[in-house]
């Protein structure tokens, strides 16, 4: 019997150092009534009940053409008696190019540096077994990233200052820049294995990393917690026609030359969506072309970017197989399944009647409203539509099943092949997907569609780009029928293919993406060079609606672009992992990216920034207590449709807890047997 209880114990391994309590209390007290209400309590080992620390993060965002460059400051408040280390999991923008990091202590700032990743990691446990102040930021996803913070003062704050750089995205007539605020809690499949990290989930078998991209997530009944404050500077360069934000209510100000300042209207807000902000050039000043150049001491570093001209809307010269594939699992619970149902019957009521289709759904499992794609009959159509209106978010996201039934593998020459999947992308075995979709893509092209308030970008883009498609984000009610109409547009218009750059004779330069992508109505060429002088012009050529097409672009007017070189890290950062698909091996690719990653002092995969105190400040004998910051439930999901109906904190979601549960159960009956008592 005593080897049964040694085993269930090493069961509750799972459980993290420190675990979040929703009754409220104050240090050393066990009463839970005796701190006012929307204070976070955390059970600690040898301490009893302490406050959590609080979290206060102020972004300021400067924008220049195409350019933005942000700084993202995360205050750390220790309101507990006891020494601290804060750890926190949050998102940054999927294509963000990381690449500084500053600690302040009271006035003095400690720059960090780039290292290896486990060398970063070795010295900040050093420095935190040695009392010294220390911070480190690792990126667990290009979406999701962690900093901890160790040896927070009691009753003090310790603020972590993080830079990054993106280049923003114009699609249809508009740019737009998203900074997300939250990461949402992420489906989990496979058997568990471990708990390396501090999140709700154990590592399994097919999310190795799962504890460190789930956070614990405050209930809602706790009240808002981790407050933003959002400051831009935008310098369009162009007299703007519209200014505005679909997510929040936001204040302008003219600034001197022409620039503009952006605030939140409301002052802070909670984390629990993501920020979009789009405007508009002026109707006579919309681009058909921009350069922007930084010239380095080795080197030019360049950002062009080109507009194609505007197809008309045609319907495409074969008929159509349009496959909608709909997430329902829990997640989409809320506001989030209504937008995507709204969408789906807008997209259906759009087939022609040579098209076929089908429509699929899928959570914990997948099946469809026909046996396989029919005639886009207005009869079918009809069924098809009565039968998303039925639907109903529940349960989990085994995502992988629905892509494999949807990507069927096959080439066709009858008909344009076209997969619309509409999800959260709430999912944390995104390599497996981009798998399935490289091995079963086929012909066929795949469009997502990211709904609610904080979806997965990271899967969402880079699906649709391993996909051939596009991404499109519906982030709130009021943008579906806008949102919806341009993807249409997408759709039933010419693509342009075949896409390559040409330089001139003689001319020598370095090129990124390696393979430019085919492009949809409304959307630019966006590519980035390194030379050592720039050639006086470049031709852009390529196929559009079956015929040739070509451009050529001077390149002798370039506007400053300060940071480009960061930008074209980035990017080569990305072509070196996609190689690994083509054979480089991963020893070879993570060589290659850490030496570019130290060059340009950029995270990644395998860097990581880290900034040490050199000068001790916790005293040996005082205890060091770790807390993993809470984050928000993303805005409209219902949190008993991820998490079950327990009030205060949890261990992860239905399928989590469920998991291990049975594994728990598995190892106590074999116990029982091993033992003769059963």
């Amino acid at each position: 019997m005593t080897r049964l209880l040694l085993a269930i114990s090493t069961l509750l391994l799972f459980a993290p150092v420190a675990r979040p309590v929703s009754a409220d209390t104050t240090p050393g007290e066990a009463h839970p009534r005796r701190v006012g209400s929307g204070t976070l309590m955390w059970r600690t080992v040898g301490e009893g009940l302490v406050p959590a620390p609080a979290l206060d993060t102020r972004v300021e965002l400067h924008v220049t053409g195409m350019v933005a460059r942000a700084r993202v400051h995360q205050e750390f408040v220790n309101p507990a008696t006891v020494w601290a280390e804060g750890i926190y999991v949050f998102p940054l923008p999927e294509d963000a190019a990381v690449d500084h990091l500053r600690m302040w202590v009271g006035d003095r700032v400690i720059e960090g540096v780039i290292r290896e990743r486990e060398a970063a990691r070795q010295a900040y446990e050093a420095a935190r077994q040695q009392g010294q102040r220390a911070s480190l930021v690792e990126q667990e996803r290009p979406n999701i990233f962690t900093t901890s913070l160790a040896n927070i003062p009691p009753g003090a704050a310790i603020t972590v200052e993080i830079e990054y750089q993106q280049v923003v995205r114009y699609d249809g007539g508009e740019y737009r820049l998203r900074f997300p605020m939250v990461v949402g809690p992420r489906y989990i499949p496979g058997t568990p294995v471990s708990a390396a990290g501090t999140g709700w989930a154990p590592d399994t078998d097919q999310v190795p990393d799962a504890s460190r991209i789930t956070p614990p997530v405050q209930h809602p009944s706790g009240g808002p917690i981790n407050p933003v404050t959002l400051r831009i500077e935008l310098d369009a360069g162009v007299p703007l026609g519209r200014l505005e934000s679909p997510t929040h209510a936001i204040q302008t100000a003219p600034l001197a030359a022409g620039a503009t300042l952006i605030e939140l209207a409301q002052g802070p807000v909670p984390a629990d969506r993501d920020f979009e902000l789009m405007w508009q050039p002026a109707a006579e000043a919309a681009p058909t072309a921009a350069l922007f150049a930084e010239a380095g001491r080795d080197a030019t570093f360049a950002l062009l970017m080109v507009m194609p001209p505007a197809a008309g809307a045609l319907v495409p010269s074969v008929p159509r197989e349009v496959i909608f594939v709909l997430d329902n699992s829990g997640s989409m619970q809320g506001a989030s399944i209504e937008q995507a149902k709204a969408a789906l019957t807008l997209a259906l009521g759009r087939l022609q009647p040579r098209d076929t289709f089908n429509v699929l759904r899928f959570n914990h499992t997948t099946d469809a409203v026909f046996a396989g794609a029919l005639p886009a009959t207005p009869l079918n159509v009809r069924a098809a539509a009565r039968w998303v209106a039925g639907l109903r978010a529940t349960g989990g996201t085994e995502m992988l099943p629905a892509l494999a039934r949807a990507l069927d593998g096959r080439e066709r020459v009858e008909r344009l092949r076209q997969v619309i999947f509409l999800t959260d992308g709430a999912v944390g075995n995104e390599e497996r997907l981009f798998a399935m979709i490289r091995e079963r893509l086929a012909d066929s092209r795949l469009f997502t569609i990211g709904i609610g308030s904080a979806p997965n970008s990271h899967f969402m883009r880079e699906a649709a780009r391993l996909g051939r498609g596009t991404f499109t984000f519906i982030g709130t009610p009021h943008e579906v029928q806008d949102k919806m109409l341009a993807l249409f547009q997408k759709l039933e218009s010419p693509t342009l293919t075949d896409l390559r750059l040409e330089l001139p004779a003689g001319a020598a330069a370095e090129l990124l993406p390696e393979r430019i992508p085919d492009l949809y109505r409304g959307e630019p060429v966006v590519v980035a060079l390194k030379t050592r002088a720039l050639p006086p012009g470049v031709t852009l050529r390529g196929t559009l609606g079956g015929a040739p097409w070509e451009r050529s672009i001077a390149l002798h007017a370039a506007e400053p672009g300060a940071g480009l070189h960061v930008h074209w890290g980035r990017a080569l950062i990305g072509a070196l992992l996609d190689r690994r698909h083509a054979g480089v091996s991963e020893e070879e690719t993570r060589t290659a990216v850490i030496r570019v990653a130290l060059e340009h002092h950029l995270v990644s995969a395998y860097t990581s920034l880290v900034a040490v105190d050199v000068t001790p400040a916790r005293p040996g004998e005082a205890p060091l207590q770790t807390h993993t910051l809470k984050t928000s439930l993303p805005h409209g999901w219902e949190y008993t449709a991820v998490f079950g109906m327990g009030q205060g904190a949890t261990s992860g979601p239905l399928h989590v807890v469920l998991g291990l549960a049975l594994l728990a159960l598995a190892a106590v009956a074999v116990m029982f047997r091993r033992h003769g008592l059963a």
